[in-house]
């Protein structure tokens, strides 16, 4: 015997029911992308600082291992080095500043993240102590004799290791 019509009403309800969830779930998903349309159309000076943002989130601060002594922001290329350190300079995106790290402990470093032509060190470890830049297969970049700075364009890209003594 066949089922009386009542009961396809709620067949029906439900499939209409499923089909506006479909549209709706599909009318959400295009929302972030007509979103960023909207913004690569906005003023450049809107749109400059949304890139900026993308940018600044995509990016990621410079880090060594095992951690430093001490680590500091500073706004320039001007900075203080105690004695007996090896303090070296990255820029930093995430912030928008130089991060520096002072090296005091004799380490082998392994840096993460370092990358741009105006960073640099200040080696004011005790006089004579030779500080070493590696390259990622372990061969010296440079070598730099207390007291010394970083040459005119020091490029982080070429080093992944610093050993400090």
């Amino acid at each position: 015997m066949p089922l009386p019509r009542t009961h396809l009403i709620p067949r029906k309800l439900a499939g209409l029911v499923a089909g506006a969830g479909l549209v709706l779930t599909m009318w959400l998903g295009a929302a972030p992308a007509q979103a960023a349309q909207a913004m690569d159309s906005a003023s450049p000076a809107v749109s400059s600082t949304a890139q900026h943002a993308q940018a600044s989130a995509l990016a990621n601060s410079p880090g060594i291992s095992p951690a430093a002594e001490r680590v500091r922001y500073v706004s320039g290329s001007s900075y203080d080095c105690p004695y007996e350190r090896l303090c070296v300079r990255v820029y930093d995106p995430t912030v928008g500043s130089y991060k520096v790290f002072d090296l005091y402990a004799c380490h082998t470093y392994s840096l993460s993240y370092w990358n741009g032509t105006d960073g640099g060190f200040f080696n004011n470890q005790t006089t004579g102590t030779v500080a070493r830049f590696y390259n990622q297969s372990g061969g010296v970049v440079y070598s730099s004799t207390a007291y010394g700075i970083a040459p005119a364009g020091w490029d982080w890209g070429p080093i992944w290791k610093i050993k400090n003594c």
